[in-house]
């Protein structure tokens, strides 16, 4: 998974064949294929992997004393670095799996649920602010959750296929100021 890693970084998506993987990784056509069906389900894999140690080191940084807002603060800074902050053949090579992967429907429950796992730990946020009271009580936390993740997505796309050079931290202070202006009690 490293050397493929590596290689989808370097060459993008389509550009990393999986004879490049075999030779970069030393291993057999057979050893990767016994572990992984597709190219699709290799990288899909190594986004998994980034995806929990993502999440992870997100949680770790939020302290018990901070609220649903700093959480927000939090998320959309590591969302935007890792969106825009890049180099845009990141974004790039995440575009071009996404358009493969959505032809394959063996990997939509895999897609679903890396969506789910990342939709959850946002949508989390947004109830704790409800319970603790710094959120609207009547809030939509699930079409929030979609609207952001949305958003996000798109100022990615943007980034990576447009060329366009965006000021991550002034689009992340505006988003964040536009969403709390709508939710906070």
């Amino acid at each position: 998974m490293d050397s493929a890693e590596r290689l989808f970084s370097k060459k993008g998506f389509n550009g990393t064949s999986m004879n490049d993987i075999v030779k970069e990784s030393g291993l057999s056509k057979g050893a990767i294929y016994g572990h992984f069906e597709s190219k699709e389900r290799l990288f899909l894999s190594i986004r998994e992997r980034m995806t929990v140690v993502g999440l992870t080191q997100a949680r770790q940084m939020f302290s018990p004393e901070e609220t649903a807002v700093d959480k927000l603060h939090k998320v959309a800074e590591i969302t935007m670095a890792s969106s825009c902050d890049c180099p845009r053949e990141m974004g790039m090579m995440e575009l071009e799996f996404m358009v493969a992967a959505s032809r394959m429907k063996s990997l939509e429950p895999d897609m679903q649920k890396r969506y789910e796992t990342i939709y959850t730990f946002i949508r989390e946020i947004f109830e704790e602010g409800i319970k603790n009271g710094e959120f609207k009580e009547d809030l939509d936390s699930e079409a929030l959750t979609s609207i952001l993740f949305a958003a996000l997505d798109g100022l990615g796309v943007h980034y990576a296929t447009l060329g366009i050079e965006f000021d991550a931290r002034r689009l992340q202070d505006t988003m964040v100021k536009v969403v709390l202006e709508g939710i906070l009690a």
